[in-house]
Parts: structure tokens; sequence; C-alpha cells
């Protein structure tokens, strides 16, 4: 009887491991965390409110509370430039800085109540880097440029709640509908305003020029080709409870978007369509993420959360085999022609992270149908085809190292 009771547990356990790709990590603490940044799949740190900062080394699997002095003080943003030296800002004039993983954390300034609040921070190496701050009502740009011994202040039309440099002249920052943008390292500022009504919290930049926001009440999704200088409206988020807070895009066609009371949504055609993920946690403020499957969210509650197959469940993806095979393989689908299923088989010689996606005959990508992490094997999987019309699509299975592509006609 035992016997039949561990089985029927292990069985109820497996089942509930394969549907929800989205697994709590403990923080520790119960206070809000309000951003996380990854340098890579094992190393990062979150901050949050009371002074507290966290780190892991194991890809969250653990995550050790850091002593940074600063009991109270509400951090914001958090941004390593390397595995040893990380910025922190936040309320009350506060700035910490490390130079050894966050073993020590050093207060550069700990202010007061009027000092300023700080609200992101970004850093271009160890000496070179931006703080945005609210200052009597007023926005202004701090930067140093020697690792925050000193700092020099521009004056930007509303203050930056994220920022991002992809080098030392050229700045992006995004607050309360507009865009603010420098071009001399932060000297001088330009505002543009793109969103009436809208509330940007988080900027998230694929490349140097590709870059994507959302409106924090009208959930509506913007992208940009050329770094800032032009803004189209791409899409709204539907089925959404109060704000979108968060943005964070890992490629040109995988992005996810979080706010308030466990909604997250991820798109797999570059911010055209949106679909809920399955996560339970209180308000999503931010999201790192290292790969298309790997990432990681932070906020209320001290709630963080991870996933390593981009969220998506794993079910129907079957390992037909683990030896591991001769090369990289994509075969054809059967059978072929069909009318609304057909089988997709492929073998991964090198594990890593791969992507599958149904392309039209006009090179439009319709479907993303995975973008996650393969161990070495052989794996089948069976593909409806409930989306499309008749007609003539390309499946291509692609890393970073290896693509193919095969043809199958679609009869309905």
């Amino acid at each position: 009887m035992k016997k039949i009771i561990l089985i029927i547990l292990f069985i109820h356990c497996s089942f509930i491991i394969a549907e929800s790709q989205w697994i709590q990590q403990t923080s520790g603490v119960t206070l809000t965390l309000y951003d996380i940044e990854m340098i890579n799949r094992n190393t990062g740190w979150i901050c949050g409110d009371g002074g507290i900062i966290l780190k892991t080394t194991n890809s969250g699997t653990n995550w050790n509370i850091q002593t940074t002095n600063v009991p109270g003080k509400p951090l914001l943003g958090i941004h390593p430039v390397n595995d040893s030296v990380v910025y922190s800002v936040g309320w009350f004039g506060t700035i910490l800085k490390t130079t050894n993983g966050g073993e020590n954390w050093i207060a550069i300034q700990n202010g007061v109540s009027g000092d300023g609040n700080y609200f992101c921070v970004f850093f271009i190496n160890e000496m070179t880097g931006w703080i945005s701050v609210n200052v009597m009502s007023h926005g202004e740009v701090k930067k140093t440029t020697d690792g925050g011994n000193t700092f020099t202040s521009s004056y930007t039309f509303g203050w930056p709640e994220d920022m991002y440099f992809k080098d030392s002249l050229n700045g992006l920052g995004v607050s309360g509908g507009s865009v603010h943008r420098t071009i001399n390292g932060g000297g001088t500022w330009q505002t543009f305003q793109i969103a009436n009504g809208g509330d940007f919290k988080k900027v998230s930049f694929i490349n140097k020029n590709t870059g994507y926001v959302v409106g924090e009440y009208t959930h509506k999704v913007y992208r940009t080709f050329d770094f800032g200088l032009n803004w189209n409206e791409i899409s709204i988020i539907e089925d959404v409870a109060e704000a979108s807070r968060s943005v964070k895009f890992s490629s040109d066609s995988i992005g996810w978007i979080g706010g308030n009371y466990n909604r997250l949504f991820k798109s797999t055609n570059g911010g055209y369509n949106w679909k809920r993920e399955n996560i339970s946690t209180g308000y999503i403020l931010s999201i790192s993420s290292f790969s298309d499957s790997l990432l990681w969210t932070c906020g209320t509650g001290g709630h963080i959360f991870h996933t390593t197959s981009g969220g998506q469940p794993l079910v129907g993806i079957e390992n037909i085999s683990t030896k591991i095979p001769n090369a990289f393989l994509l075969k054809q689908n059967y059978p072929n022609p069909f009318n609304s299923e057909t089988n997709i088989e492929f073998d991964i010689k090198i594990s890593g992270n791969y992507k599958f996606e149904i392309i039209n005959s006009l090179g439009k990508i319709e479907e993303v149908l995975f973008s996650r992490e393969f161990k070495n094997g052989s794996y089948k999987f069976r593909y409806n085809s409930e989306k499309l019309s008749s007609g003539f699509f390309i499946y291509r299975l692609s890393s970073e190292n290896y693509i193919e592509s095969k043809k199958f006609i679609l009869l309905k």
C-alpha cells in the first residue's frame, strides 16, 4: 500500500513539474524586490526595500543576503559591470558600490530625505556610469567617469526610471510616456513624448539599435529600430490587471512583459502578439534573461521566479533517445502533406539553447514553437497546425552554431 501511495505521489509531483515551468526561488525576505540583473547563467544581484541586496552564484538555487549598512533605504536600481564591480542606487541620496562582488558594499552617498531619490543606474565600464535622480520635483542625470568619486549633473524633462547606454556618448532613458536621449554622454538630453497617458518603467534593448517599452496603464508596446529616434506602436496587451511594469526581450522574437496581480505575458513574434504565462506571484517589477529560455523575475513579497524553458511547458516534446547523435539533424516531418497534425523529429549533438520556428512562404515567422535548452539526444513532438491556413511552410531549428530548415505542405 505504501508503495502505491509513493508511486501516486511521484506521478502527481512529476505532472506538476511538467506543467509549471516557472519555479519559485527562495529569497529569504518578504520585502519588495525592485530590480534584478544577471551577468551570466549563474551570477546575479537583486535590490529592494530595506537596503536589501541579494546575490546568487548558482542560478538562483541560493540567494544570499549581502550587508549594505543602509537599512530602511529602498534600493530601486542595480547594475553589475562584471562579477566584482556592482553599483546600486535608491531613495534619499543613496549610491552603493562594491569591488569584490558584494562581500563589502561602500556607501558612496548615504543621504537623508530631501537629498533626492535615485531611480536607476547604468555603467558601461568600472569607471563611467549614469544615475537618474529626482531632485525637488525636477529630473537630473548624474554622470561619473571616476567610479563614483565625483559626479556632474545634467537636466532632463522628467527623471528616467530606466536607462541604457550603447557607448560612452549615446544613451537613452524612459519615464512618463517619454524617451530622453543623449548623443554627448549625458551632457544634454532631448525628450520625445511617444505615448499620451502612458508611463514607461523599463526599457529593453536587444542590440545597439532595437529596443522596446510598454505603457504602464495604456499597455501599448512600442519598438524602435534606430536607438530611440522613432518609435512604432506594435501591439496592446490584453487581460492586464491594472499596470504593466516591466519588459524584457532576449531576442528579436522572444519577449516578456510583467505587471500587477500575477500578470506575465510572453511574445514569440517580436511583440505583435502576447500570451499570458502561468505564474503565481504578486507584482512583477523586473525581468532578467540570459537567453530565450533562462529567465528570472522579481517583485513584491520577496518573490523570485525562474524558468529554464522560457516559461513554456515541456509536455509534448519526447526524448526518444539519450544516445549522443553523430550530428545535428532536423528530419522531414511525417506525414507530409498533412491535414492538421504531423510528427517532427530532430537530433541534438551539442547541448544548448535551440529555437523552433514556423515560417510562411513570404518569409514571415508565423510561430515560435519553443526556444529553450536541450541536452544532447533525439527528440520528437507532434505539431498541431490549427493557427495556419493551407499552403507551403518552412520549419526551422536553430541555435548559435547550427541551423537547418525543411518544408512541409499543409492541406485543410
